[in-house]
């Protein structure tokens, strides 16, 4: 009826108009919306966890340091779980489907349920450590993506960083020598067999990872001599074990000759050590570790299937003086989390080896043996906690295994992608 002259006129050849900023609410930058933005920040974080470990100052009983803590939130934590859950939560689709990480969850599963029969003061806390561990284990193949040099480049300058630690306290060492002349570090690694674990792992990776540049390969050279005089300072003989069972058992991983010739030569040595030991070697004779087995066996009988409860405080009395843990990491699973503890470790750790082992033609792999052979005789003898705050045993038993899942994660997406090519 004549109405078509009245209607408004269309709106879509109008320019559009940019909504306007509700009052009060500011946009977050660009850039921390950028999944390369996090990735930077992880990579710090990883960096600076290794760096952490030998710099930092620590809290009570060489516990990690709350700055230490806090900035690791920030670097670590926070970018692992944001790149984790980001993407469709990618990285959780691939991990899951692996045996191994399946384990893993269990054990930190486990764990966390032992809280209920724990009595601890402060659950979050705790709750708050197995959360980290599981970050940080996270991190690795998030950063790796696909390609194996990232990490390579990553543990090459972590490993040239402690020892430029390692370096600084054998300065100190000369001015201020200790009382018992065993060297230390600082905060973490504040007692010698602690320092000379983390010396003797970046020893690990700096030996073996491939290094084309003839600057930094130099820088590398340089490096080792000053990790392995750190090691000798703290008289760690388990140390020294570990690294000598790892160049024995080199060629079943890493064939050649050079390998051949540097296991024929340790084992040499070390059969010479055992006919004709140095003074060092025996002076401090067993150092209580059976007197401890034989606590922690006696302990455990008490709570054979449950366990204490994850980190709880448990006291050793061997020859007069208290001791805090067992120093042996299956004796001190078994305390926390009782037998089924121990056999979710061992089932894992035996996983770790197995995926190692699958991938060995990898230098990733190779690598993953290397420390799943130094660990396995380190941690008989001390650093026992593995669900706890950033130690030493991150380095020991957390490193390898998130390596171990990206080879498998790698693997897999390579088999996947194989029928695609054809």
């Amino acid at each position: 009826m004549g109405h078509e002259k009245h209607n408004i006129p269309l709106l879509q050849g109008l320019p559009p108009v940019a909504p306007r900023p509700l009052p009060g609410v500011v946009d977050a930058p660009v850039f921390f919306r950028r999944r390369g933005f996090w990735e930077g920040v992880l990579g710090v974080g990883l960096v600076w966890m290794m760096l952490g470990l030998v710099a930092m100052p620590s809290g009570v009983s060489f516990n990690p340091g709350k700055l230490y803590q806090g900035s690791l939130i920030v670097l670590l934590y926070l970018p692992a779980w944001c790149l984790a859950l980001s993407r469709r939560a990618t990285i959780w689709k691939g991990l899951l489907p692996l045996p191994a990480f399946r384990v893993f969850l269990l054990l930190l599963a486990w764990a966390a349920l032992s809280l209920l029969w724990a009595h601890s003061r402060h659950p979050g806390d705790e709750l708050s450590r197995l959360l980290s561990v599981l970050a940080f284990l996270l991190a690795w193949p998030i950063w790796l993506g696909d390609d194996e040099r990232r990490g390579h480049r990553m543990l090459l300058l972590a490993g040239l960083g402690i020892a430029l630690f390692a370096g600084g306290y054998c300065v100190q060492y000369l001015h201020h020598p200790p009382e018992d002349g065993r060297i230390v570090g600082e905060g973490v690694i504040a007692t010698a067999n602690y320092a000379a674990a983390v010396m003797g792992a970046a020893c690990l990776w700096l030996a073996l990872l491939p290094v084309a540049d003839r600057r930094v390969s130099a820088l590398r050279w340089l490096a080792l001599p000053v990790l392995l005089t750190f090691i000798a300072l703290t008289g760690s003989r388990s140390v020294w074990l570990a690294l000598a069972l790892c160049a024995v058992f080199t060629p079943l991983w890493h064939p050649g000759r050079a390998a051949r010739w540097l296991a024929g030569v340790t084992l040499v040595v070390v059969l010479a050590s055992c006919i004709w030991p140095l003074p060092v070697l025996v002076e401090r004779g067993a150092s209580l570790r059976p007197e401890l087995f034989g606590q922690s066996v006696h302990l455990i009988a008490r709570h054979p299937w449950l366990g204490l409860g994850q980190n709880v405080p448990f006291t050793l009395t061997v020859a007069g003086v208290d001791y805090t843990h067992s120093h042996n990491v299956l004796t001190q699973t078994t305390i926390e989390l009782g037998l089924p503890g121990l056999l979710l470790v061992v089932v894992l750790w035996l996983m770790t080896a197995w995926l190692g082992w699958r991938h060995r033609r990898r230098m990733t792999g190779r690598l993953v043996l290397a420390l799943w052979v130094y660990a396995s005789v380190v941690l008989q003898f001390d650093m026992p906690q593995l669900l706890d705050s950033p130690r030493p045993s991150w380095l020991l038993v957390w490193l390898p295994l998130a390596l171990a899942l990206w080879l498998e994660l790698r693997a897999r997406a390579d088999a996947a992608d194989a029928p695609r090519l054809h």
